[in-house]
């Protein structure tokens, strides 16, 4: 017991949990007056001020994503020449996005092109639900959740996989400051302090995360029992997520995390396929093909927009700029768990599996049920709106189905995709941070088991007090206050790397030489990943 003691990061663990109770004591102290505070230092003062400045760091990302899909920068194998991947390219993908934008698209994937649409901002003038509104949201709803959002996890991921997989750093967040500091500075306090936050801002992120879901699926029991969504289903919810994430959890990658995703991600499509075939197919197809055409038109000026006038309504501050932060809090530690199944793939693989197309199905989610909902209020005159006003966002993704046919049917499967994406979610973040709480921990190994049951029921614990108190905006309010530090922090490492990078010897063909430790490296010997036994000829 002694040795497991002195391996433990208690830095990590401690800062996180004595942050959240000091945020709870004050909650119950005086709950009115902690989020007025809150929620006017955040949204309106540092958003005002500071979110100009995250719009361009975002923006930023995207550029380095595409800089390395072009350059030499995108043929450095990770791990060294020798690498042999372990997982196949579908799997890696299904890992991506279920771990990644899952949770968040089945929430919103519904809900913003429609709010967006009758409720544009006010600065742009537009009548609500008018042609201009539409178009106006998806081309949002496709900034929200396509290139721009995952770019940020992407690099941190990129950063932190060359550096581990490359320059053997320690797997934990800090390690992507090795690039421009050498690896001595892994054990200073400065690295000590970017643990830190980084695990304070993930836990409130996964928190509120799981609160989100918890009133979705409490919509689902409403949908199906009849019982109005209540304080107690909502614990029951969370208590029962929470013993699915821990089970696969518990059972590790290639397991757990692997097989869920596998399965999630092939019910992401045949949701996507049964939308789109008993929906109203032609206006889906037209509204894409619109709206894309508006997003590749208008991405700069929307990507920069700050909307500084008497009428914005802090729009952009509360949607826009709010998604940035949110994802900038996820950035270090998702980026870190990108780490465990790149080795043995190229950088340009890297961005293409963990950007590229999961933002090109991101659009595609918000084109089919964005659509759907739209036509049906639009068009059908079905007010999803007022549903909206009287139930909240999410009650949509489940009401919309009462529009198309086999309607029981598609709730049933929407709860299983609701579900599963919030436990794969849920579960990656809860193994990275027990790894990440472990002294001596890499990307290979598996963290104890009682580390995993701290940081899952730690998650479990906030979402359940929060959104019981009625407080998990507090949550979301926190995730965006770390978040904003984050994003310089982040900024920073991102520029030292490249800066490294510039300085780096290059082969007679400008590919770049491999660092010392990996150059003449065999592969790790680990097994490569099994696959379906069904489907295991298209790559799951």
């Amino acid at each position: 017991m002694k040795e497991q003691k002195s391996k433990l990061k208690l830095q990590v663990m401690s800062v996180t949990t004595i942050l959240f109770i000091v945020m709870l004591g004050l909650v119950l102290y005086d709950k009115e007056r902690f989020y007025y505070v809150l929620n006017n230092l955040v949204m309106n003062f540092l958003m005002t001020n500071v979110g100009w400045a995250v719009s361009l760091v975002m923006l930023f990302c995207v550029f380095i994503c595409v800089f390395i899909i072009v350059t030499p920068l995108g043929n450095i194998k990770l791990g060294g020449p020798n690498a042999q991947p372990k997982f196949s390219y579908m799997q890696w993908f299904g890992i991506s996005l279920c771990t990644g934008i899952g949770a968040g698209v089945v929430f919103w994937g519904a809900a913003e092109p429609l709010l967006f649409a009758m409720e544009p901002a006010p600065s742009t003038g537009f009548a609500a639900g008018s042609n201009e509104a539409v178009l106006w949201s998806m081309l949002h709803c496709f900034l929200q959740w396509g290139f721009t959002p995952y770019a940020s996890c992407v690099v941190m991921g990129v950063i932190l996989s060359y550096a581990i997989l490359n320059m053997n750093a320690p797997f934990k967040a800090s390690s992507c400051l090795v690039p421009m500091f050498g690896r001595e500075v892994v054990n200073s306090r400065w690295c000590d302090a970017f643990d830190a936050i980084s695990a304070f801002a993930l836990t409130g992120a996964v928190a509120g995360g799981l609160g989100y879901g918890a009133m979705q699926l409490s919509a689902g029991v409403k949908a199906f029992a009849g019982i109005q969504p209540n304080m107690t289903i909502y614990a029951c919810v969370i208590i029962f997520m929470f013993l699915c994430y821990n089970a696969s959890a518990l059972s590790g990658l290639r397991r757990g995390i692997t097989w869920l995703s596998n399965n999630n991600t092939q019910l992401f499509f045949l949701m996507l396929l049964f939308v789109l075939i008993f929906g109203p197919t032609g206006y889906i197809f037209n509204l894409f093909t619109e709206s894309l055409g508006e997003y590749m038109n208008s991405f700069f000026s929307a990507s920069l927009f700050t909307a500084p006038y008497p009428d914005s309504g802090l729009w952009p501050q509360n949607w826009d700029m709010y998604w940035w932060v949110d994802w900038m809090a996820y950035a270090p530690l998702l980026g870190l768990f990108m780490v465990r199944v790149a080795y043995g793939r190229t950088l340009r693989e890297f961005v293409l599996i963990e950007w590229l197309f999961p933002a090109l199905f991101g659009i595609v989610w918000f084109s089919v049920f964005g659509g759907t909902i739209l036509h049906a209020q639009l068009f059908d005159h079905v007010d999803f709106y007022s549903l909206y006003k009287s139930d909240g966002a999410e009650a949509l993704t489940l009401s919309m189905f009462n529009v198309l046919p086999l309607t029981k049917m598609g709730k049933i499967i929407m709860l299983a995709v609701i579900t599963i994406s919030l436990v794969t979610q849920c579960d990656s973040m809860t193994v990275t941070l027990a790894s990440m709480s472990w002294e001596g921990s890499d990307a290979k190994s598996e963290a104890p088991v009682f580390l995993k049951l701290f940081w899952g029921i730690l998650f479990a614990v906030i979402a359940l007090i929060f959104t019981v108190l009625g407080g998990i905006n507090g949550v979301k309010t926190i995730k965006s206050f770390c978040g904003i530090p984050l994003t310089f922090l982040c900024l920073f490492t991102m520029i030292g790397f490249l800066r490294y990078m510039t300085k780096r010897p290059r082969e007679v063909n400008r590919d770049f030489v491999y660092e010392a430790e990996v150059a003449t490296a065999p592969d790790n010997g680990e097994p490569v990943a099994p696959k379906s036994r069904f489907l295991g000829r298209f790559g799951w």
